[in-house]
């Protein structure tokens, strides 16, 4: 299973020139990954879940809807995170990307399709860890 999902973001990176891509768990352990080799997965595992677990809180004290995605934007660098959460509403993943700014609103969509690609493509294999 997890080799599938290093062919999921292997094909994630290669698509949208990302410098890491990674599958984690909603407390920060890396299920699968591909990176650069600067980068070191667990930390950006570990702040995945970090800003996860920030933006639930947020929405449970503001009332908000669930949270789909998140976007941090810095002045050259971009990181995108997805909650993938699983059919039982009890277990959920983590989908997030590095990448340089996104030079357009454009590439920021196509950033966005390419991860709703990768979430779909990964589902089955996720719910398959999520009934261990």
């Amino acid at each position: 299973m997890v080799s599938r999902l290093e062919l999921v973001l292997k094909e994630l990176n290669e698509n949208g020139n990302f410098r890491a891509s990674l599958f984690a768990t909603s407390t920060g352990l890396v299920l699968a990954s591909q990176k650069e080799e600067n980068i070191d997965e667990r930390v950006v595992a570990a702040m995945g879940s970090l800003l996860s677990d920030s933006a639930y809180k947020a929405a449970e004290e503001l009332k908000l809807s669930d949270i789909q995605s998140m976007k941090i934007k810095y002045k050259e660098d971009f990181i995108m995170m997805r909650n993938i959460i699983m059919p039982d509403n009890k277990n959920q993943f983590l989908l997030a990307i590095l990448s340089k700014s996104p030079e357009s609103d454009d590439v920021e969509r196509y950033f966005d399709q390419l991860l709703d690609w990768a979430v779909e493509n990964s589902q089955a294999d996720l719910e398959k860890l999520s009934s261990l």
